[in-house]
């Protein structure tokens, strides 16, 4: 048996996401929380900076990492825009696509401008290596909420932090379920495996995310996540 999100279900965390007061770059900063994870389960080759990325089309832990968060279809790169960053994506010029460029100048590209704002980045430059690497640095909640969240927008803005389960919506949109979790899994579940998986400390979910259900204002019928078993290579776009 499989079991996958459905349609409706990612189609409302998208819509939810692409609202929220997130900054789109809150995208590239997971990308690069997961490249980290990545390699701590297996690390890469001659590699002393764990808590550090890589960037470049030749690191495969970043990669992987882009993928992961950002791809539409899994393994399907040859649309015009194959990759999207739900986070702000209505208020986002591309409305949250980006090209097959993306790996090549995306993450990286804005990470690097990251280095010459007043405000203290979340990832800094490491000096002397080739191509360029950025390691993580701790923040205070203030800190990270100043980088990543807006306060106020004209259109298209809810006022409220993206929702952890929101994001695990979409971090699992294309994944069975079943073997991990052994079918339907519950709200508190997901939110438990997505930080997992992508290491967040307490500090940057107090500081980035909504935890509390009641924020979301689900319909009765979806208050518990429905899950039927789906394919999702198989269904139109829903993004």
């Amino acid at each position: 048996m499989t079991t996958y999100i459905s349609r409706s279900t990612l189609t409302q965390a998208v819509r939810r996401l692409g609202i929220s007061s997130s900054q789109s770059s809150l995208g590239d900063y997971l990308i690069f929380k997961r490249a980290i994870v990545i390699k701590m389960n297996s690390p890469e080759v001659d590699d002393s900076y764990r808590n550090a990325v890589t960037t470049g089309l030749r690191s495969e832990s970043y990669i992987q990492a882009i993928d992961e968060l950002a791809l539409r279809r899994p393994g399907t790169k040859e649309d015009d825009n194959p990759y999207f960053v739900p986070f702000g994506a209505t208020r986002d010029t591309t409305r949250g696509y980006r090209t097959k460029k993306f790996p090549s100048n995306g993450p990286s590209d804005t990470v690097g401008r990251w280095q010459s704002r007043s405000s203290a980045p979340p990832l800094v430059l490491v000096p002397g290596r080739k191509p360029k690497t950025y390691a993580i640095v701790e923040r205070s909640a203030q800190e990270l909420r100043t980088f990543f969240i807006v306060k106020h927008a004209q259109n298209n803005f809810s006022g409220h932090r993206p929702h952890l389960l929101d994001l695990a919506i979409w971090w699992f949109r294309s994944t069975d379920l079943e073997p991990r979790m052994g079918g339907a899994p519950s709200p508190a579940k997901l939110m438990e495996a997505v930080t997992d998986d992508l290491r967040l400390s307490a500090i940057e979910v107090e500081a980035l995310f909504e935890t509390d259900l009641d924020d979301l204002a689900l319909a009765d019928h979806n208050s518990n996540i429905e899950l039927p078993g789906m394919d999702l290579e198989e269904e139109e776009d829903l993004t």
